[in-house]
């Protein structure tokens, strides 16, 4: 396992997968004992699943069982490959980087895993309003340079095009923005705001999905974490950038340029 809060969902979904099938699973986190950052070696990258979703069972292997399996327990692939069926594999095997989910077992096992009825709570935010309120998320960090080949990019002029078309289809009174970069956000988006907004800084990376998951309307960015948010909140209204990495099998989604 790697990466972000969202990537760490998403890889966890692969173990439930394959231990819905028989198999026992192991999740190694040596990437977040070694690295923990991002691609330019920037911003941290927590292991923080079990942090949001405590009745996780998230067993890690040995130092001896992870040189083995890396040794001769590999999976094969090719980025973009599907998750090796577990119904065709007879052996143990070694699965790391990123998978795409089939549709059918991401919809059965995610709203499983995921409720945010089993989520751990931020104590300070149980008695927050967040009635009309507009989540954005803005990621910048390692993606805000040009068109990213697995999340794609959004221009900056995306964000003030999706904060004027809230404004004039949902009236919202607050809008509250989470990103890698605040200042830039207070810079070049707030300044540009009439309502009243606040900039999340210093949460964790669960907290601020946790956050952005409460919001009735939420504006992606590129990368995973709005659509994570929406789709930990099946009733918000999502707003994406239309592009091909978009995500449209979603009802209740808009798309902006």
């Amino acid at each position: 396992m790697d990466g972000g809060i969202c990537s760490q969902m998403m890889m966890y979904i692969h173990g439930r997968y394959y231990a819905k099938h028989g198999f026992k699973v192991l999740y190694d986190d040596f990437w977040f004992k070694r690295c923990g950052k991002d691609q330019f070696g920037q911003m941290d990258r927590k292991l923080e699943l079990t942090e949001m979703w405590p009745n996780l069972v998230f067993k890690t292997p040995s130092k001896w069982q992870r040189k083995w399996y890396l040794l001769f327990f590999k999976a094969p692939r090719i980025d973009g490959d599907w998750l090796p069926n577990a119904t065709q594999i007879k052996r143990s095997f070694y699965l790391n980087e990123y998978w795409n989910i089939p549709h059918q077992v991401l919809e059965e096992i995610f709203p499983e895993l995921y409720s945010m009825t089993n989520a751990g709570v931020p104590v300070k935010y149980k008695q927050c309003n967040y009635d009309n309120v507009v989540g954005v998320h803005v990621r910048r960090g390692d993606l805000a340079r040009g068109d990213n080949p697995v999340y794609g990019g959004v221009t900056d002029g995306y964000f003030l095009n999706a904060i004027d078309f809230c404004n004039q289809r949902f009236a919202p009174n607050k809008y509250i923005f989470f990103s890698d970069e605040p200042d830039w956000v207070e810079q070049n988006i707030c300044n540009h705001l009439e309502q009243s907004y606040e900039i999340m800084r210093d949460n964790k990376a669960w907290e601020d999905l946790w956050l952005l998951a409460q919001c009735p309307i939420i504006v992606a960015s590129q990368g995973s974490f709005g659509k994570v948010a929406a789709r930990l909140n099946p009733n918000s209204i999502l707003i994406q950038c239309d592009n091909k990495y978009a995500w449209r099998e979603r009802g209740n989604t808009y798309f902006i340029q």
